[in-house]
């Protein structure tokens, strides 16, 4: 019994996310859609407002395609004073409802991705619900890639 937290984040969407636009690479990670299915598992949907602007990152240079080729992040991030300390701005964490998904032992890629693209839909929803509540963020566009 329990929950489980599930962040679908990381270097990617460091390095796709801009002062106009928040980019979340989901479109192949699909893996936490089938372990849920098998496991009866249901899925929370959830967003965080304010990560990608309260720390800036190096994203050209030998530093920036290192991160990439390793998938973790050796590049430069700074936020206050030049400095790896986070900026003073808003965080705002919003969730929506479980999706309700079914146990399904053996789920087929058809399963996968049709649970998969309610997930981002929901996202999207939350994204386009609460985004006028912070300054940063009114303008932005969410992509999906």
């Amino acid at each position: 019994e329990g929950s489980v937290v599930l962040y679908c984040g990381g270097i990617a969407e460091l390095f796709k996310s801009c002062l106009e636009e928040e980019r979340l690479y989901l479109s192949k990670r699909k893996g936490f859609i089938k372990i849920a299915l098998r496991e009866g598992a249901d899925i929370l949907p959830c967003f965080m407002f304010g990560n990608t602007v309260v720390l800036s990152v190096l994203k050209h240079g030998p530093l920036a395609n290192l991160s990439r080729k390793l998938g973790a992040s050796v590049t430069y991030m700074w936020g206050k004073a030049y400095l790896p300390i986070p900026r003073d701005e808003m965080l705002m964490y919003v969730r929506g409802k479980p999706l309700g998904l079914p146990h399904i032992p053996e789920p087929t890629a058809e399963d996968i991705d049709k649970y998969h693209a309610l997930y981002c839909k929901e996202v999207r929803r939350l994204f386009e619900s609460y985004k006028e509540k912070l300054p940063h963020y009114k303008h932005k566009q969410l992509f999906i890639d």
